[in-house]
């Protein structure tokens, strides 16, 4: 498939995809609460976050259509394209650090603290990458998670969970 081709494709799923999110924070921050007026609102920002992403959608949608992105859609969507993006390495590696991703989120962040949840993700995911030796690993890990929580508590005082 040529490039131009696998682009127009790219470009209307993004474009759904940015629609959507930009319909969803809209319509969830117009159920934000509002205290004096809508402009100083919490929800004031993500609604104007969700028209721009709406926007954006509309113009990678139109333009994707008028590439030609629906038959391209539909050849990259084959059988045998699915199976060949499922059984390619980098789709392996990118599941893998994506299931990495969600244990740190749900499964360590607010049970056990912030710092050592963040140290055992970088470890993992460096060792996962090979991406250094086991030493430099741990000292980095270690640097990283103690600057982010330091950063986080006394330069912006957010609490960490």
């Amino acid at each position: 498939m040529s490039q131009i081709k696998k682009t127009t494709a790219s470009d209307l799923i993004m474009g759904i995809l940015l629609l959507a999110f930009g319909i969803y924070l809209i319509v969830e921050s117009l159920g934000m609460k509002v205290f004096n007026s809508f402009l100083d609102a919490p929800g004031f920002f993500p609604f104007i976050l969700g028209i721009i992403f709406c926007l954006f959608g509309i113009v990678m949608l139109v333009g994707s259509i008028r590439g030609g992105s629906v038959a391209a859609t539909k050849a990259t969507f084959r059988k045998d394209n699915l199976i060949a993006l499922f059984l390619n390495p980098e789709s392996k590696r990118v599941v893998i650090l994506s299931f990495f991703m969600v244990v740190y989120i749900y499964g360590l962040i607010g049970r056990i603290h912030f710092a050592i949840a963040t140290f055992l993700y970088l470890v993992v995911t460096f060792w996962y990458l090979k991406s250094t030796t086991w030493l430099k690993n741990i000292i980095i890990s270690v640097l990283s998670a103690l600057l982010i929580s330091a950063i986080f508590q006394y330069v912006f005082k957010i609490p960490l969970p």
